[in-house]
């Protein structure tokens, strides 16, 4: 367990990062990312950088208040704005929201379990709309915000892993095109040029808050990250598929460990805005605490269908909220 002074130096740290100056990658080729230290890139994936700026900018069209600009939101996301492709055409978020990647393992997977191909996308575009479950204001930019930066991040980073499987096995190891260069990607994911926007923000999140920082820098979830990544770099350079599917479990394990803790404290946020009858904050944990479970939900289904469900059924937007939510949720 952390000392307060240790939490509120971390706190401190997280803040200074979040507000600096991001460095504007041109090429990343032999550099490291500044705010997540100790990773090399080998190859130029600048643009998957720059998914974190989109999403910031996504945020900020949607702002605190309830006024957001849903109509600029909805336009980064289906048109993109900073990450470019290494053919000059812009990258955006939507377009990795709706491909299909059939065949490979997390995607079958997810579109089984949401029995649609577009689990990804739907419950954006229906909140965008403010279609059913995402009336309300508060839910909608919960689930536009947490869809994007977590649903959409994690499970796109994950189908990088399962193409790298496939061109380890298939001998495809070049640093340029090859498996080492989709190691690349997903760090490039996982950390973002704008770190407040990241799925490394997410993790630093948490682990202040349940008292799993490594040290006022960083959490043990971001340091066995970098250290996957940093592996699964050198084995896939290798062709050692043994190890890579060893840490790329590794990898899964960690996001367990980031989004069941998300999970757990937006439903005690919601028992929190429950007992004080506010239901504009307990419409968004709930939304929040959805959208947080929704990114693992299938890999918990497969562990335990039954516990998912029940998870489900206490944060799913718009059911009744019970006043012990997370008596409900931890023990399942």
């Amino acid at each position: 367990m952390q000392s307060s002074t240790m939490r509120s130096a971390a706190l401190l740290l997280l803040g200074i990062f979040l507000v600096a100056a991001q460095p504007n990658y041109q090429n990343t080729t032999g550099t490291q990312v500044s705010h997540a230290p100790g990773y090399t890139f080998g190859s130029n994936v600048a643009g998957y950088l720059r998914l974190s700026t989109d999403i910031c900018d996504i945020k900020s069209a949607i702002g605190t208040s309830d006024n957001p600009n849903y109509a600029e939101a909805r336009k980064i996301y289906i048109d993109g704005k900073n990450s470019y492709k290494s053919d000059g055409t812009i990258r955006t978020l939507r377009e990795l929201a709706t491909k299909s990647y059939a065949g490979e393992p997390v995607f079958d997977m997810y579109t089984e379990y949401y029995n649609t191909p577009a689990f990804l996308d739907q419950p954006i575009s229906f909140a965008f709309a403010g279609d059913a479950p995402f009336r309300t204001i508060a839910q909608r930019n919960e689930t536009i915000v947490k869809g994007i930066e977590s649903n959409l991040q994690v499970v796109y980073l994950l189908h990088e892993l399962d193409e790298t499987a496939q061109k380890i096995k298939d001998k495809k190891l070049s640093p340029v095109d090859g498996a080492p260069h989709n190691i690349d990607e997903t760090w490039a994911i996982y950390v973002g040029e704008r770190p407040d926007c990241s799925l490394w923000s997410v993790s630093q999140k948490r682990a202040q808050e349940f008292g799993t920082m490594q040290d006022c820098s960083i959490s043990k979830v971001n340091a066995n990250m970098l250290a996957a990544h940093q592996d699964m770099y050198e084995a896939s350079a290798r062709g050692d598929n043994r190890t890579f599917e060893q840490l790329r479990q590794e990898v899964i394990r960690n996001f367990l460990i980031t989004y069941i803790q998300a999970t757990l404290k937006y439903t005690e946020l919601m028992d929190q805005a429950n007992a004080k009858g506010d239901l504009k904050t307990l419409e968004a944990d709930q939304a929040e605490g959805y959208m947080f479970f929704r990114t693992i939900e299938p890999f918990i289904a497969e562990a335990n269908n039954q516990s998912a469900q029940a998870i489900n059924q206490v944060l799913y937007p718009g059911n009744p909220a019970p006043r012990n939510a997370l008596s409900i949720v931890k023990p399942a």
